[in-house]
């Protein structure tokens, strides 16, 4: 490991670090285990940190020993008699705490290095391995595995809404997140006014598959013939209130769209079927 127990303290002092486990166990540096911490044993619980020259910044290595992930407390003291006591003193140091996989600092994450792989996601549905994003077109094409559960929200009209065409389609962020096209902005700035029930009664209305409403989701609008090749160019958005429908009308041109619906951690996305204005 490297120097990841640090203090700043007055030029040549003896300085140690106490690790401590979230059961306030002291590490033992002879026998490499956790135990109570006991007066007669304080010395082998002193992890040594070196002074840095004469700079007064003093460095010492967590023990590599430790290979049990968690959270571990650094007290630091120093020395003032021949051997470490448990009578040292902190004079001011601050310790801190260390949060640790079993072979490494847990922060900082990222790495500079531009060919990085810095992000990797995974659960029971979602596998991603993003190898670069600043500056770049990130894409989700097979990356991203959508479950077969994504699909099941409905519309108020009835039916199961069929969001297929996602997977193994690239879907580009182009460097940001979607805007709202020709300069449109939030509800839209065609002549034409739309909402839940255009094309019918509730016909655009957001409800799960029980047929309650799903309040908070992201209306997204379309043209037809831009989803889902074409994400960022949204028309226009509104936004669902408890019931499921809009809590304004979204302004559009004469043509023909489609309405994504999403709730980030919750729902969709979901989309609707083509309709005409």
């Amino acid at each position: 490991m490297s120097k990841e127990l640090k203090t700043p303290f007055i030029s040549g002092a003896t300085v140690y670090a106490v690790i401590l486990n979230a059961a306030g166990q002291a590490w033992r540096t002879d026998s490499g285990v956790f135990e109570l911490p006991l007066v007669g044993d304080w010395a082998h619980y002193a992890n040594a940190a070196m002074e840095q020259s004469t700079t007064g910044i003093y460095e010492g290595d967590f023990p590599a020993a430790i290979t049990t992930a968690g959270a571990y407390h650094v007290l630091f003291r120093q020395q003032s008699g021949s051997s470490p006591a448990s009578t040292d003193q902190s004079n001011g140091m601050l310790g801190g705490t260390i949060y640790w996989t079993g072979t490494a600092e847990s922060f900082p994450l990222a790495s500079n290095a531009a060919s990085a792989a810095s992000v990797a996601m995974s659960g029971s549905n979602v596998n991603v391995n993003i190898t670069q994003v600043a500056g770049q077109t990130a894409s989700a094409a097979a990356s991203v595995a959508f479950p077969a559960s994504i699909g099941t929200s409905t519309f108020a009209s009835g039916g199961n809404v069929n969001v297929t065409q996602w997977n193994g389609t690239a879907v580009s962020l182009n460097g940001g997140l979607p805007s709202v096209n020709a300069g449109n902005v939030g509800a839209g700035g065609g002549p034409i006014a739309i909402n839940h029930n255009t094309g019918g009664t509730d016909n655009l209305r957001y409800v799960d598959s029980n047929g309650n409403g799903v309040e908070g989701a992201q209306v997204l609008i379309y043209l037809a013939t831009n989803w889902p090749s074409q994400p960022d160019l949204v028309q226009a958005a509104a936004a669902t209130g408890p019931d499921g429908g809009w809590l304004s009308p979204a302004y559009v041109q004469s043509g023909t769209y489609v309405a994504v619906f999403t709730k980030i951690g919750a729902d969709g996305p979901d989309v609707s079927s083509a309709f005409s204005v």
